[in-house]
């Protein structure tokens, strides 16, 4: 860890002693300031009082009544990066965290060394999922009811990335703007929660939209 890192003030908002406990060894040496709460009341003392950089939480053990809750923490504290580290997830919740900007994601099962990295994205605002949530977004049955939220003409600009056409090249084809196809390309990464084009066409090879044999990077 850096000296910049050693500043960082964290909080970790979780009710299970042991993981609280846990972590507070392997972090708490490192960081400038390391909180534990309880509460939602708590939590809202230190982002109050203190300037807080991270919150690490297991939003089902934690007191929020529902995820848009985590929703409004984001939103009036941007500044602050958040990691939710829990017991277990489902496709559909991962889903309705990406929705609300939530986007590092790490299991109590996952080791040392992916709770870091989860950790140093969020500092960043980039997005990290352990390795197991991301078997769980790539498992068949996931991106299946993913994909069902696209148009058709989405679906359709889909595989024609999985092509290997430029965006100038599908506007052409489509007949539509260059402007057009890339506001399209944006609304499909948004809706699928990926962040590039290897990554969107993993998922449609996993959602059955395009044939994993027939397909360009």
């Amino acid at each position: 860890m850096t000296n910049t890192k050693r500043q960082i003030s964290v909080v970790l908002a979780d009710t299970q002693f042991l993981t609280n406990e846990a972590l507070r060894a392997m972090l708490a040496p490192l960081y400038r300031a390391f909180y534990t709460v309880s509460t939602k009341a708590g939590l809202q003392q230190y982002l109050q009082k203190e300037s807080i950089s991270l919150i690490i939480t297991d939003y089902i053990l934690f007191d929020f009544d529902s995820i848009s809750e985590l929703g409004d923490l984001r939103k009036s504290h941007p500044e602050t990066g958040l990691v939710v580290l829990t017991n277990s997830i489902t496709h559909l919740k991962i889903k309705e965290l990406n929705d609300i900007g939530i986007r590092n994601i790490v299991l109590k099962t996952d080791d040392q060394e992916e709770i870091f990295h989860a950790i140093d994205a969020a500092l960043k605002g980039k997005k990290y999922y352990s390795g197991d949530v991301l078997d769980i977004l790539l498992k068949k049955d996931g991106p299946l009811e993913d994909a069902t939220i696209l148009t058709t003409s989405e679906i359709e600009i889909v595989r024609l990335i999985a092509g290997g056409l430029s965006t100038k090249e599908i506007a052409v084809k489509k007949h539509i703007s260059f402007h057009t196809v890339m506001t399209h390309r944006k609304n499909i990464f948004r809706k699928l929660g990926v962040s590039s084009s290897p990554e969107l066409l993993m998922y449609a090879i996993k959602a059955g939209l395009i044939d994993n044999i027939e397909y360009h990077i």
